[in-house]
């Protein structure tokens, strides 16, 4: 009989919350900071899960604390700030975990529910950002250098009230995607190499999504000819997280459409990438921003036949 070492229970936990943290404090990798407690969630269950997302948010407190710590002479203010940074990777871990947990409830609902604490727990952030982008403080004088370097510092003003803007509209759909991201990649990894696990086939939105779409797309023209400024990020929000789940659908609807025309399940992974790279690409990124929720939401009135006994069969 082969007994575990002592410890060994925890090693997925601190393996993970030290992977996370290193993620989260890369920068460029940041936004799927989440992927290894995500990992722990798809290979070894909510419990371990949920452990894992608990010791990499302590983890993230602790360095953040030790950054504080090493700032002698700093402003009360910008000691407060750093630690309220901290409650956005909490946030994220919050909705990971919820999207883990919460199976009874449709996985486009379920999206939406779990991103709610990431929203919240980044208020605190959103607001010092917004702040920052008035010119004024320490964050306020680093975003104007910073925005100078990249050139942008004839027209400063513009510049800032365009990032204010830009934070302000797709904040939203941001955590709700990178809550979608970890989500993904973490169980791509568990299935790695398996039939179907990049298949979007079966994702499908609820048909009264389409009304958040339709009153988003209402309130953002409603407050660019008569509207009060502070409609514009709402409405802005409810459109592009409302368009994301049809996005998902789109892809899922591509894959099946060339299922059906005998796709391999192995080569689906092929039809999110080039989805995904579509976006990135000037020019083809807005067709594909826009047209991949659109042909989500034609299935509403068209049917494209979905279901076992119509794929892996050539029309």
């Amino acid at each position: 009989m082969i007994v575990n070492p002592r410890g060994a229970h925890y090693r997925p936990i601190v393996v993970s919350a030290i992977v996370s943290a290193v993620l989260f404090y890369s920068g460029v990798f940041s936004f799927l900071f989440a992927v290894p407690v995500q990992v722990n969630y798809s290979r070894r269950g909510a419990p371990l899960g949920i452990r894992s997302a608990l010791a990499t948010g302590a983890l993230i407190i602790i360095v953040h604390l030790a950054q504080v710590l090493r700032l002698d002479g700093v402003q009360g203010e910008t000691v407060r700030l750093l630690l309220l940074d901290s409650l956005m990777p909490i946030g994220v871990l919050l909705a990971v975990s919820l999207f883990n947990l919460l199976r009874s409830i449709t996985w486009a609902y379920r999206l939406l529910v779990a991103t709610v604490p990431a929203l919240l727990a980044s208020l605190p952030s959103i607001v010092i950002l917004v702040a920052a982008s008035s010119g004024d403080g320490p964050l306020g004088e680093q975003l104007s250098e910073m925005l100078s370097a990249l050139g942008m510092g004839v027209n400063l003003e513009y510049w800032l009230a365009a990032v204010r803007r830009i934070v302000l509209n797709t904040v939203g759909v941001g955590l709700l995607a990178s809550v979608a991201a970890n989500w993904w990649i973490g169980r791509s990894i568990v299935l790695r190499g398996s039939a179907g696990s990049a298949s979007l086939r079966d994702a499908r939105v609820p048909d009264p999504m389409v009304w958040f779409v339709i009153a988003g797309l209402a309130g953002v023209l409603f407050a660019w000819l008569a509207g009060p400024a502070a409609l514009e990020p709402l409405a802005w929000n409810i459109m592009l997280v409302a368009a994301f789940t049809y996005g998902v659908q789109g892809i899922g609807l591509i894959q099946h459409l060339l299922r059906r025309r005998g796709l391999s399940e192995r080569s689906e992974r092929w039809v999110l990438t080039l989805s995904l790279v579509a976006l990135f690409l000037p020019g083809i990124n807005v067709l594909a921003a826009i047209g991949i929720p659109l042909l989500g939401m034609s299935e509403i009135w068209i049917d494209f036949k979905r279901g076992e006994k119509y794929e892996g069969h050539s029309e």
